[in-house]
């Protein structure tokens, strides 16, 4: 068994976490905005009814 499903990630998180540690990890020159506005991610959801959407996107709360 892989070491991130022994500590009780899944594989999305254990993605995440060494995907903050690289950029964490890089040299200041190289912490850019755009390298470090890689990490946020947004998310929305619209409820459905019989295949047709009943409401407009609405973002998923942290």
């Amino acid at each position: 068994m892989s070491s991130w499903r022994k500590a009780g990630l899944t594989y999305n998180t254990y993605l995440s976490v060494a995907a903050k540690t690289v950029r964490a990890a890089l040299k200041p020159e190289l912490q850019s905005s755009k390298v470090l506005a890689r990490s946020k991610t947004e998310a929305r959801y619209v409820k459905y009814e019989k295949g047709n959407a009943t409401s407009d996107p609405v973002p998923l709360q942290e």
